[in-house]
């Protein structure tokens, strides 16, 4: 998936980058929110917006947890994320980000997974992000989805090994001492 994303950064020319995996569903608006959220607000340079889960019968299931609507300092999704068992407080597919802060970290991480995480991560230590609360996502949930449960996704020594890399990645970016 990475490689896909950033073959497509490659070839944009926007001032923002929006994330979508291929099953899931944008809901109403929120490309105007998201750039609303980004260039009309000084130091924000990514949002993230309420996902639901579609489930195959069509029923829409929240996270608990989401955070409040407004600005993510920088340090908070990533503190989160340690504290939590390596659980964002927000949904990475959400992600929109300002390109050049995208190309500055190198686009999507290349692992075999949670790509997504590994750049809200590093982007959410250097800069401001903020959390909409108004539904932005329906994430489509099926059974051969490549993070459904019990996939290749969540094997134990791999997944862990990615964890860490994401981990260390955003410590490196966070003892720069950096602010955008």
């Amino acid at each position: 998936m990475a490689i896909t994303r950033n073959l497509a950064l490659a070839r944009a020319d926007g001032e923002l980058v929006k994330n979508l995996d291929q099953d899931d569903v944008l809901t109403p608006g929120v490309l105007a929110r998201d750039i609303a959220a980004v260039t009309g607000q000084d130091g924000v340079w990514w949002t993230t917006s309420r996902a639901l889960d579609l489930l195959p019968d069509g029923e829409l299931v929240g996270f608990p947890g989401d955070p409040e609507r407004g600005r993510l300092a920088p340090g908070v999704v990533l503190d989160h994320w340690r504290d939590n068992g390596f659980r964002l407080p927000v949904h990475p597919t959400t992600l929109c980000i300002r390109r050049d802060l995208a190309v500055l970290l190198g686009g999507w991480m290349a692992v075999p997974g949670s790509d997504d995480t590994g750049l809200l991560l590093a982007a959410s230590v250097l800069s401001t992000g903020f959390f909409e609360s108004e539904v932005g996502l329906h994430y489509r949930k099926w059974p051969g989805q490549g993070s459904a449960a019990g996939s290749a996704h969540y094997e134990a020594v791999e997944w862990a090994a990615r964890m860490k890399l994401m981990g260390e990645r955003a410590d490196a970016l966070r003892a720069l001492g950096l602010r955008l």
